[in-house]
């Protein structure tokens, strides 16, 4: 176990996890517990094996805390030979004479008035016992990469992910991925929507899972719409993409597009102008005015409404590249020959029709 508790006493440990520490004690110890993640693995450790040892203790009686613990410090502080593992096949004790590197050995040895197994037995135990918690902490803090997560409300955001990945997300949207991916696969979550450029690496494969869909790739990029209130869309724009949920699954290359509904996976084409929220390009090619506007509404995140159902079937054919809301809605006013009028936040589009 390391020294972090150079600044804590053994003796004050123990009265701390055997409750009898004074308030002030106490108040110590927890100032301790808080300048490091470290002071708070080790003592959780000291607390595992101390709960485990107390439940020992409930076989015997007469049990002193304070000696327990003082013959734990001078087992420690003696590094004698004799170690009770000695004993035991296969183990192998380091000698004083040409240590590696120095070892500290717990280990607790209850004094009690009546001793119902022989000392070797309830010296192994312990050690199990501490080998499995340190195995546990140390499993958990060198395996279990950090989660992080970027999230948008009323805006987009563009993150570089550990491996090289370019994901840009649009409003109302999260991501949560690793500190740094491991293992065979590179699995990150959305909600929302964003738009994935994937670094390549074939033996790695990037993984979405987003509301029950997972979708997985080598290297591409494509566009991911998974709001809670619709279904899930995949639109490529390079490369190819696998869609999967449950046993359903359809593999995409660029140009295609796949929508998630409750029991299959319908193909579709891609429609690049789902992605003008990152590109702010708009293409239409004799487009129903009622998807252009759905086209704008979601792109520029502002509020285009048509005054009646006549001009709905008006068509289209145009294309914006970077152009302010407000000229793109002018443009599209004067070649359907439809008035423009704007109301606080809401755009107006009216007309009588087309011809």
């Amino acid at each position: 176990m390391n020294s972090s508790h150079a600044n804590i006493s053994e003796e004050l440990l123990a009265r701390y996890l055997a409750d009898t520490a004074s308030e002030s004690e106490r108040n110590d110890v927890e100032a301790w517990l808080a300048e490091s993640e470290a002071n708070a693995r080790e003592l959780a450790t000291y607390r595992l094996i101390w709960d485990h040892t107390a439940a020992m203790k409930k076989s015997s009686t007469g049990v002193d805390t304070d000696a327990a613990w003082n013959k734990m410090k001078g087992k420690m502080a003696m590094g004698k030979t004799a170690d009770p593992l000695s004993k035991l096949p296969g183990k192998e004790v380091p000698t004083p004479e040409a240590p590696t590197r120095e070892a500290r050995t717990i280990e607790f040895r209850p004094e009690v008035r009546k001793r119902r197994l022989p000392v070797t037995v309830w010296a192994a135990a312990v050690i199990a016992i501490l080998v499995t918690a340190f195995g546990w902490f140390f499993l958990i803090s060198e395996k279990t990469p950090e989660s992080l997560q970027v999230a948008t409300t009323d805006n987009t955001k563009e993150q570089l992910l550990p491996d090289g990945t370019k994901v840009f997300l649009n409003y109302n949207s999260k991501l949560t991925y690793p500190e740094n991916f491991k293992g065979d696969l590179r699995t990150v979550s959305l909600q929302g929507e964003a738009f994935f450029d994937v670094k390549r690496d074939a033996a790695h494969p990037f993984v979405i899972q987003a509301n029950g869909t997972e979708i997985r790739v080598l290297g591409t990029s494509f566009n991911v719409k998974a709001y809670d209130a619709a279904p899930v869309r995949v639109d490529v724009a390079t490369g190819k993409v696998r869609v999967s949920k449950d046993s359903h699954r359809v593999e995409l290359v660029k140009g295609q597009s796949a929508e998630v509904l409750k029991d299959s996976i319908r193909s579709l084409q891609a429609n690049i102008n789902l992605m003008g929220y990152r590109t702010q390009i708009y293409e239409f090619n004799a487009a129903d005015l009622q998807d252009v506007v759905t086209s704008i509404r979601d792109g520029y995140h502002v509020d285009v409404r048509l005054s009646n159902d006549k001009i709905a079937q008006c068509r289209l054919t145009i294309r914006f590249e970077k152009e302010p809301v407000d000229a793109t809605l002018s443009v599209i006013a004067e070649t359907l020959d439809l008035n423009l009028r704007k109301e606080g936040k809401v755009y107006w589009l009216d007309g009588n029709g087309c011809q």
